[in-house]
């Protein structure tokens, strides 16, 4: 049973699996299909497993190894190898550093990780993939470099401008668990512009980038500065924990002694506790200078992009305002103005016109006639409230009660229909 992390479907399939462990044919123009049916299951599975294992890199016999079935090896692992290079899905260690060495890599780099691996793979010679070559897999590697770039930003290391080689470990340890995994994951991060490395009096320091910013900045003497402090506060911190130890250790030897009635080794053990005391001042007056001079570069920082900020935004704004003047506002308010004057000039022109059309005479008799219509509306009685009982009568009744309730003129009769007035 091969090592996998999880195991394909069809590899309890001995007849599948015995014609994917087969060795390919010579060229994929022979079989197309068998060509193609192989690949899609050995690249996804080389990737996987890789991932699934933590592996960075990979060499044809571990992949053997990792794949035995049955104390069989794949055959045609070689060929799956070659297409993945061919495809960029692997890269050979030499291609990979030179890749990244030939562009914006600095000499640090190349003195800390490419040297190491070089002579990791120096002795591979020709075009051919060896057995033991290492093959570096860079979608993993660009994973991990990413995985470590947020364990930095999230870390107590992030106030650090740099950090030494055993504090990237202390970084790494869990993503990187070896050094030359870590010295892949540094390179990428070199090639993306993540990190600087450098190499000062025989110490390696590593500079990361900030947060928010999309590359990082080379290392200057400013870092350098800000290193060596962090570095003396860091030494000073443990020689007052030494100290401190060493006083209370020097106050329970005095007890000690003054318990055994030894009082002159007590009082001895009193005095050096002092001396011990005095130094433990002077460490602390010294970190408290140390304090403040980092507190006063990060509030100077602080300034500097305040500052930077404030002449962003007054770029802005002269950009903004770049052809508007104080002249040219008033010009243009006074603009505004006549013209709102002009408008109402117009507007109670065009209506003192519309007035002018109408003639006075005209809307008097326009009036006189309404109110004549007026005269002539019959005032009809009010409707009854109660219940109205109508009793039948006669036609010669009927037109005798219409002749009484009609106008004089007899114009109500003409509006009655002529069949009711017979």
């Amino acid at each position: 049973m091969a090592p996998l992390s999880c195991n394909p479907p069809e590899w309890e399939d001995d007849e599948r699996m015995s014609f994917l462990f087969s060795a390919f044919k010579r060229t994929r123009d022979v079989n197309t299909c068998d060509w193609d049916g192989k690949m899609k299951f050995w690249i996804p599975l080389i990737l996987t497993h890789a991932r699934a294992q933590g592996l960075l890199s990979i060499t044809l016999s571990q992949l053997e190894n990792d794949f035995r079935r049955k104390g069989c090896a794949p055959m045609g692992l070689r060929t799956v190898i070659q297409e993945m290079i061919r495809q960029g899905t692997l890269r050979k260690e030499t291609d990979f550093v030179s890749g990244v060495s030939s562009g914006w890599l600095s000499w640090g780099m190349r003195q800390l990780v490419i040297r190491p691996l070089r002579w990791t793979i120096g002795t591979m010679l020709g075009s051919q993939v060896g057995p033991d070559e290492p093959l570096v897999i860079p979608e993993v590697i660009k994973e991990r470099a990413a995985l470590v770039l947020q364990r930095y930003q999230s870390s107590t290391f992030r106030p650090f401008p740099l950090l030494c080689e055993e504090e990237v470990h202390t970084l790494c340890a869990e993503i990187c668990p070896n050094p030359s995994a870590l010295n892949l994951v540094l390179l990428q991060l070199q090639g993306d512009k993540k990190i600087c490395v450098l190499e000062r009096a025989g110490q390696k320091l590593v500079k990361f980038v900030r947060v928010s910013v999309g590359q990082v900045e080379p290392i200057s003497e400013s870092d350098l500065g800000i290193y060596q402090l962090q570095q003396g506060e860091k030494l000073l911190s443990e020689r007052l924990q030494s100290a401190g130890e060493e006083s209370n250790r020097l106050t329970e030897e005095a007890r000690t002694y003054n318990r055994a009635g030894n009082k002159n080794q007590a009082l001895r053990c009193l005095r050096k506790r002092k001396l011990v005391e005095r130094r433990i001042t002077e460490l602390q007056n010294k970190q408290d200078n140390i304090q403040g001079i980092l507190e006063r570069i990060s509030a100077a920082e602080t300034d500097r992009k305040v500052v930077s900020a404030y002449q962003m935004g007054v770029s802005a704004l002269k950009q903004a305002l770049k052809d508007v003047t104080l002249e040219k506002a008033e010009s243009i308010v006074d603009q505004i103005q006549e013209y709102c004057d002009l408008q109402d000039d117009l507007s109670q022109t065009l209506s003192s016109v519309t007035d002018a059309d109408v003639d006075s005479d005209d809307l008097e008799r326009e009036l006189n006639e309404i109110l004549q219509n007026e005269e002539m509306i019959i005032d009809l009685p009010d409707v009854p409230s109660g219940p109205v009982i109508i009793s039948p009568k006669r036609p010669t009744e009927w037109k005798m009660d219409q002749a009484a309730h009609s106008p004089a003129d007899g114009s109500f009769l003409r509006s009655v229909p002529e069949p009711m007035l017979q």
